[in-house]
């Protein structure tokens, strides 16, 4: 009886623990929630022209350019479900983002916007991700980047 017992408390405290793990990072927006929840994305340029997107059914509409040698001003904002813009607060949410191939353009962060530089002429891809407690709650869909001459 008593290893009877013992099997239900560890099995009860087995499914607790699954479900406090599932529970961490859930997908609730109620009262309260500050859990920013991207449904798309939107790339501006010095101007605040939107010159890349990503709308909910993750699909990209325009590109990066930048010219070998020369910096381009970018601000990155998320799109939730209601098409509201937001960037990440920095405490619970950050901005990540991997550029393809680093030989032809990198990404530097400078607080408040980036700069996209051209290294070599070429074509790459740039993914941005929302990060959240060490995991990524939204990862977009390549966005195509070219550097010309």
């Amino acid at each position: 009886m008593l290893a009877a017992t013992r099997k239900l408390i560890n099995r009860a405290a087995l499914v607790l623990a699954a479900t406090a793990m599932l529970g961490a990072c859930d997908d609730s927006t109620g009262p309260g929630d500050d859990h920013d929840e991207a449904a798309g994305l939107v790339v501006l340029d010095q101007n605040d022209a939107v010159i890349a997107s990503v709308n909910a059914a993750r699909q990209v509409t325009g590109s990066l350019t930048v010219q070998v040698g020369q910096a381009r001003h970018l601000e990155v904002w998320f799109v939730d479900a209601d098409g509201d813009r937001f960037q990440p607060d920095g405490d619970e949410h950050t901005l990540d983002w991997r550029v393809a191939n680093e030989n032809v353009a990198v990404i530097d962060s400078h607080g408040d916007h980036m700069d996209l530089e051209g290294v070599a002429a070429g074509n790459t891809t740039v993914m941005f991700r929302l990060m959240h407690g060490g995991h990524s709650d939204y990862d977009a869909p390549s966005i195509p980047i070219t550097v010309t001459p």
